[in-house]
């Protein structure tokens, strides 16, 4: 069996653009053959070089995303640098961690067509091959749809799509799994197994779906991979990733006792982008959330997690209904100023050229602490969130950056938050260290996740969503 790609002695880093400039290395010496037809795990924390592995093995590092690269990278025998990017899509295929940097048309239809035009292929077929597409991950509603219009998990469809769009022999999976309901996982799960190709997956945590579905499971972690049995893998990268999470019992004077509460609201989100679409719609009967509390909310793609989100913060409108705020009415206005709402891509709220600019704006309104209180809380905020004063967001890994934005909440200090897909692309030890830290002064958590071992460890109740209608579950899910 021969091995269609190989990579022999990678090292690489970033270009730094922090002044001075700081060297890096995201990926040292590593090595790592994919033979024809193997399906590849590869675990990796956060910001140990996973998306920018993904990336060299498509060609995109360091040809669009500047670097020094030095060893080799063969695709089928041919340096994967001496080519461009566009030559490789007929052999190799990524769907990337984060959908909104490879979306860019205006429709579904014409973002699975882009590709297929770079290879010339006949319009007619063409048409069939996106039609096809589109049916097998249920998006033909969504055909003549902006994917800006749609949730993340259907966006994630979207782009796994491509696999049966076009025709690549080897797939590069960078966090496959994340943002899909437990009925996608599984299909996603059995398209892999069933592709007569190569597969390489790489993903932050290890899901149930993963169990005995590969032939071959390793760690991707300062550098390097360290391949070996699944068993022992998985007990090693837990070992790797572990921290003791701790639950908090006791909250400040200025949280404990909060209640927020809606009744009777009624959602509409109208899909812009087609004038006679029949815009989605949600009804809420009552959701009640407390301080201390840890509520989970979860329900299909694209049933209207996020859309309740926007409203309960005070983002988007509520058709009708009455929000309550320590049983008093609230306006919109001040739940924007009660309700954090941790977006599900962490880049909707990342602007700032650091880590410390990005933190500093949180208390740009704090007229009680002083210029040098201020900074000193900046600083023991980046050392609880692991972050770098000086890293640059821009440049930092996607799990990083939802560190970085969790770190942002924390200085924000609201009675409530809403955590939208929080522990995509970072491990559970991580996520639960964040959830930790938002807690630590007493707020109410809303947990969005189609993780529910995840949920159900950290939940007191559930509300879940069907038939366009959120309701609570009984008991403990």
């Amino acid at each position: 069996m021969k091995d269609v790609l190989k990579l022999r002695d990678v090292s690489f880093s970033y270009r730094d653009y922090s002044v001075p400039p700081v060297r890096k290395m995201v990926l040292e010496h590593l090595d790592l053959t994919l033979p024809e037809g193997s399906k590849t795990l590869l675990l990796a924390p956060p910001d140990n070089g996973k998306s920018t592995l993904s990336r060299l093995l498509c060609g995109m590092v360091p040809k669009y995303l500047e670097g020094d690269l030095s060893g080799s990278c063969l695709l089928d025998g041919v340096e994967v640098t001496s080519r461009e990017p566009w030559d490789l899509v007929e052999s190799c295929v990524l769907v990337g961690q984060n959908p909104q940097e490879q979306l860019l048309m205006t429709t579904c239809e014409d973002e699975l067509a882009f590709p297929l035009e770079s290879l010339g292929m006949p319009a007619e077929r063409m048409i069939r091959v996106v039609r096809n597409s589109l049916w097998k991950w249920k998006l033909m509603d969504f055909a003549t749809i902006s994917p800006q219009e749609m949730s993340g998990g259907e966006r994630k469809r979207l782009l796994l799509a491509f696999l049966d769009t076009v025709p690549a022999p080897i797939w590069i999976l960078d966090e496959p799994f994340d943002d899909l309901d437990s009925q996608w996982r599984e299909t996603l799960m059995q398209r892999i197994t069933d592709h007569f190709g190569t597969v390489l997956v790489l993903a932050s945590r290890y899901i149930d779906e993963f169990r005995g579905s590969f032939d071959r499971y390793g760690i991707l972690a300062n550098g390097a991979v360290t391949l070996g049995d699944e068993q022992d893998i998985v007990i090693e990268y837990e070992q790797l990733c572990d921290r003791e999470y701790t639950s908090v019992e006791s909250c400040t004077e200025e949280h404990c006792g909060r209640i927020l509460a809606c009744s009777g609201v009624s959602l509409v989100h109208p899909r812009k982008s087609v004038k006679d679409n029949t815009p989605f719609t949600l009804e809420v009967p009552a959701f009640t959330l407390r301080s201390e509390e840890i509520v989970s909310l979860v329900g299909p793609n694209g049933s209207g997690k996020s859309t309740f989100s926007r409203v309960l913060c005070g983002l988007d409108p509520p058709r009708e209904g009455e929000f309550l705020l320590d049983n008093q009415a609230v306006a919109r206005r001040d739940l924007s100023r009660t309700v954090g709402y941790l977006f599900q891509n962490p880049d909707y709220e990342i602007f700032l050229p650091s880590v410390r600019e990005e933190l500093a704006w949180s208390l740009r309104g704090d007229r009680s602490r002083t210029a040098q209180q201020k900074a000193a809380l900046v600083a023991e905020c980046a050392q609880l969130f692991h972050l770098e004063l000086d890293a640059t967001p821009s440049t930092m890994s996607y799990g990083k950056r939802k560190q970085l934005q969790a770190a942002v909440h924390y200085l924000l200090d609201r009675p409530f938050y809403i955590l939208d897909e929080l522990d995509s692309g970072i491990t559970y030890a991580t996520a639960f260290e964040m959830i930790s830290l938002l807690r630590s002064r007493g707020a109410g958590i809303l947990l969005i996740t189609h993780d529910r071992s995840f949920s159900d460890r950290l939940s007191q109740r559930t509300y879940t969503i069907s038939n366009g209608t959120i309701h609570e579950l009984e008991g403990q899910v």
